[in-house]
């Protein structure tokens, strides 16, 4: 797989380089070359190098140099060095000063060649030619007289403009001094120059002697600037550092949760275990006891992070704080439950009330059309009673005069002659039944009777329905 993934580089560089026809582009593809083909990314800043891509005469020069002997390589290299060099390219001056000064590259070495090329670049206020022009005087190279005040003089210079390897020697150079108040200052200066420019580890190397040479008062406030550097850099241990500088220097009633507590937390987001434990102790402090647990959860996961990363103190608050967790969780649960039961009691309660409030207003709405029902059929019932009563007393009653004459015509047509002795009145009064009254109580009685039993019988209907 990884020929077949080689050959279609070279089958699409071969097309590229079909295709490439203006020096930007064959220096394009050049660089995307030089690490897998060098030889052919050789050929494309040469060609490039040929349209005047002084970048291309310089990448060329690179590719060809090879060691420090006499060699056509070597010769190439030099010649597309000093194309670009002549060209105003101030690196590929600088090599060849270099080669001179030094005798290699396939040079042999030639001191004021060198020293006049590294003046041309300190006058155009590159860095590295100053310290070349510097090291010659320092040392007093063939007809260069010694002269150590001259040598400062381009050291300075060169860190000033943009040689921070200079930068960090001298201040190197300044720290055997740091305790002196001028040592100090230089220190300050070239490392803070190089700290500035991006040499994090300069940054963290300054601030950390700082901590350890400086008086405890003065710690945080000198070393913040450089550790802050590193720190915003990326170097979580600067980070971490500075938090314990400030814990451990700063007069009691420092501001933790301000000046300290951001420095943990950046370091621990990148699972600093150290920072991660100390966030841990800080919350646990400020918490103290607590039972609530968002704070129980935030203190684990810090303790969690640091154990987690190797961080062994930490553990057995982790272990602590986890089981507390677990307990108030199922005590949440547990009585989270019991809510939700005892809502569902209630529910159910309520649902039995209003159900048997329908149900007793269902049964008085029941008893409440029977009672109209049979208050109505008493009223029907006394009004056809009343009715029947106003009946017969307007109904004209026999004359017994009457009857007695029916009874007198028929004896009286009988020739007179009664076989029978007559009634007594009074017996016949006794026969008659009282003109039918005694008839019509008896009805009345046979009636009421029956209206008790009617009425009877739909109370008890009723008591039944209501469940007495």
């Amino acid at each position: 797989m990884n020929k077949t993934f080689l050959l279609l580089i070279i089958i699409a560089s071969l097309f590229a380089t079909a295709c490439a026809t203006n020096p930007a582009q064959l220096y394009e593809r050049g660089s995307a070359l030089k690490e897998t083909d060098r030889e052919r990314a050789r050929n494309l800043f040469e060609r490039a190098c040929n349209e005047d891509h002084i970048e291309a005469c310089y990448e060329a020069a690179l590719l060809w140099q090879k060691g420090d002997e006499i060699s056509e390589e070597n010769t190439k290299a030099r010649n597309l060095f000093r194309k670009a060099c002549d060209e105003g390219h101030d690196e590929s001056c600088f090599i060849l000063a270099d080669m001179w000064a030094h005798g290699k590259g396939g040079v042999y070495q030639d001191s004021m060649s060198a020293f006049n090329l590294y003046k041309v670049l300190c006058n155009r206020d590159y860095g590295k030619g100053c310290r070349g022009m510097a090291e010659m005087y320092a040392k007093g190279v063939a007809s260069i007289e010694k002269d150590v005040e001259k040598a400062k003089e381009l050291f300075d210079r060169a860190c000033m403009k943009g040689d921070m390897q200079t930068c960090v020697d001298l201040g190197q150079t300044w720290s055997k001094l740091f305790d002196d108040p001028e040592g100090y200052a230089n220190i300050e200066k070239y490392w803070g120059k190089a700290c500035e420019e991006g040499m994090l580890d300069i940054c963290v190397r300054f601030a950390d002697m700082i901590v350890l040479r400086k008086p405890r008062e003065e710690r945080a406030q000198l070393s913040k600037k450089y550790f802050d550097a590193a720190c915003d850099g990326g170097i979580i241990t600067a980070c971490y550092n500075y938090a314990r500088t400030v814990v451990e220097n700063s007069p009691i009633g420092v501001d933790v949760e301000s000046q300290v507590k951001p420095y943990y937390e950046k370091a621990c987001e990148e699972e600093h275990p150290e920072s991660c434990y100390y966030l841990g102790v800080y919350l646990s402090e400020k918490y103290g006891e607590t039972l609530e647990l968002d704070k129980l959860r935030e203190m684990y996961k810090y303790y969690d992070v640091a154990c987690t990363n190797g961080f062994q103190l930490a553990c057995t608050s982790a272990v602590s704080l986890k089981n507390t967790i677990e307990e108030q969780e199922e005590a949440i649960i547990k009585a989270e439950e019991d809510r939700r039961f005892a809502e569902e009691e209630a529910r159910r309660e309520e649902e039995r009330r209003i159900k048997a409030e329908e149900e007793m207003l269902r049964l008085e709405r029941e008893r409440a059309e029977l009672e109209a029902q049979l208050a109505e059929e008493e009223e029907r019932r006394m009004e056809e009673e009343e009715r029947r009563m106003e009946e017969e007393f307007f109904q004209p009653a026999d004359d017994p005069d009457d009857h007695f004459d029916d009874i007198f015509d028929d004896s009286f047509e009988e020739d007179f002659a009664p076989a029978d002795p007559a009634p007594h009145y009074d017996d016949d009064f006794d026969d008659f039944g009282d003109f039918g009254f005694e008839e019509e109580e008896e009805e009345e009685e046979e009636e009421e009777e029956v209206f008790q039993r009617r009425e009877k019988t739909a109370e008890e209907e009723l008591e039944e329905l209501l469940g007495f």
